[in-house]
């Protein structure tokens, strides 16, 4: 479910995880996951679905959006700006971002846009999920986008694991030296709360964490 408390602003759940107060209803599971997927989808991959405008950065109008799921998609004719905003603001992997009413994305992206005014990533490490059979090439090649617009990247080996495990059991971690490629000129980005973004990694940036490493990251240790 989400809601909204009075005093703390939009959450998800049956009751504020501040106060535990019982706020307004917004919209119930059901409506959270559909228009969650919409939004994704819309931000992220096919805009001239609902032919909904995108600028170069990803934004989109927020009023105009509304007003497209309306037309667009049946079952959505209570939908208001206010629906689109607390699913933003409550999203827990940080996928969006809002800004004097406009919407966007921040990764996971396939369609062409750029997102150099995001803020450069302040850490100086990061971690990428591999498999055994890509590997090696990917080590003398480096790394870069495949399906998506650009290269995602993790702050934690742990999330790295967790990121790898959609594609793989036993996900193997690269370490990229950020702090080398940063002073180098690469542009790194922080995209969401664990997930930075960037053009391509060269692979004189990639190391193979060790195997004592990741499994003690594995077994949560």
């Amino acid at each position: 479910m989400l809601g909204e408390c009075e005093e703390h602003g939009y959450y998800r759940g049956e009751s504020c995880p501040v106060c535990g107060e019982k706020g307004k209803f917004l919209m119930n599971d059901r409506e959270l996951n559909s228009l969650g997927r919409i939004i994704a989808g819309v931000l992220r991959h096919f805009p001239e679905k609902l032919g909904i405008m995108i600028d170069g950065h990803g934004w989109v109008d927020i009023t105009e959006f509304v007003e497209a799921i309306g037309l667009g998609r049946s079952g959505f004719h209570w939908l208001r700006n206010h629906h689109i905003e607390a699913i933003a603001l409550t999203d827990p992997k940080g996928r969006y971002q809002i800004d004097g009413g406009m919407i966007r994305a921040t990764y996971g992206h396939t369609i062409d846009i750029s997102l150099d005014d995001l803020p450069e990533a302040e850490i100086d490490e990061f971690f990428y999920p591999v498999t055994e059979e890509e590997i090696d090439i990917i080590l003398e090649g480096g790394l870069n986008p495949i399906d998506r617009r650009n290269v995602h990247l993790s702050g934690s080996i742990e999330k790295a694991i967790e990121a790898g495990k959609v594609r793989t059991d036993k996900p193997l971690i690269l370490r990229i030296d950020g702090k080398k490629a940063k002073k180098d000129g690469i542009k790194i980005y922080h995209a969401g709360k664990d997930v930075y973004v960037t053009d391509r990694i060269d692979a004189k940036y990639l190391s193979k964490v060790d195997e004592k490493t990741l499994k003690k990251n594995m077994n949560g240790k």
